[in-house]
């Protein structure tokens, strides 16, 4: 089902490594995302079933709307990790362009463990012992079914947090998926799944804080004309204020996403010494030749980068100078 000879032959060393091996350690990048909270979830339950020894350690929590998915609630932060005392065989990375993003989880892993790194970002820094990298498939999500579907372990459980992950990284199917995804998600739903509970679940869950920051972000857009280019800022002070956390930003690129006359939207947020810059552009317009620019990386469609030691405000009219320098250039689509 549209699996390459390459793909199979990765798709079986993987699933030796699984059945060779007793412990494993899950885990996907900071601020987890639907697809790669899915893909952990779905292989925590793969390999329960399995009768393996599996944890699922991840730096900052995900969104709350996804706490309906089976077993979310087993999910342990780093300083939890600690006191288990655990030697994991095998880690598994879902969804990471470059292995620090995993953030301060990075230091638990040595040489003694097997790392197997699934992700669909163009330019991954293949940081794993085995690793499956396809930027061409909708989601990990999507190719992570096809090891389920091998070893034999697809369920309802399962099949719940693959649709998840495909869902979301395809923006409720907007973008970036073929006939491919449609052929996997007919197999999904199978299993008798209700996409409809799972996607009003996601979409129409929203907390009061969650909106609260939507409505500061919106009422402090930003709109260039010239460069079609919008934005907003987000201060550490903003989330203290509304009560919402970083993870609730998700909802608010998708919003700016959504305007019309931009060739893509951004975020500015805060993080201590760190300012987030998270990228989403329109139509065929390249965000990630951007974020590679500023040392960043991600999807054509959806990228991001960070700069230290520096201000929000002279970070961002850094990045805004940029933009302006490259636009004045007739360089804007190859930043």
């Amino acid at each position: 089902m549209f699996i390459s000879n390459d793909e199979k032959k990765l798709i079986e060393t993987i699933c030796m490594a699984i059945k060779k091996h007793n412990r494993f350690l899950l885990t996907t990048h900071q601020l987890p995302d639907g697809d790669g909270l899915g893909c952990e979830l779905a292989f925590f339950s793969m390999l329960t079933r399995l009768d393996k020894k599996a944890v699922i350690v991840n730096e900052m929590p995900a969104r709350p709307v996804f706490d309906f998915l089976p077993n979310v609630s087993r999910i342990i932060n780093i300083s939890q990790y600690k006191q288990l005392h655990l030697s994991p065989e095998v880690i598994m990375v879902f969804d990471c362009s470059v292995g620090e993003r995993i953030g301060k989880l990075a230091k638990f892993i040595s040489g003694k463990q097997v790392i197997i790194n699934i992700d669909h970002h163009e330019g991954n820094d293949l940081f794993g012992d085995i690793n499956w990298i396809d930027a061409s498939r909708s989601s990990v999500g999507e190719m992570c079914f096809f090891i389920i579907e091998n070893l034999k372990c697809l369920d309802r459980s399962i099949a719940e947090c693959l649709y998840t992950s495909i869902l979301t990284d395809t923006g409720s199917f907007r973008y970036h998926f073929d006939r491919r995804t449609i052929a996997v998600v007919e197999k999904i739903l199978r299993c008798g799944i209700e996409p409809e509970i799972i996607a009003d679940k996601i979409y129409h869950n929203n907390s009061v804080s969650c909106l609260r920051l939507v409505g500061y972000a919106l009422s402090r857009l930003h709109y260039d004309e010239e460069m079609r280019v919008a934005w907003t800022v987000l201060t550490e002070n903003i989330y203290k204020k509304t009560g919402a956390a970083e993870q609730d930003t998700e909802i608010v690129a998708d919003m700016i996403g959504s305007m019309k006359d931009v060739d893509f939207v951004f975020l500015v947020k805060e993080r201590k010494d760190e300012i987030k810059f998270s990228l989403r552009s329109r139509r065929d317009f390249n965000v990630r030749i951007i974020a590679e620019h500023f040392g960043g990386g991600g999807h054509n469609s959806a990228s991001g980068f960070s700069i230290y030691k520096m201000s929000i405000h002279r970070a961002l009219s850094t990045f805004l100078k940029f933009l302006r320098d490259n636009k004045q250039n007739g360089k804007k689509s190859n930043c």
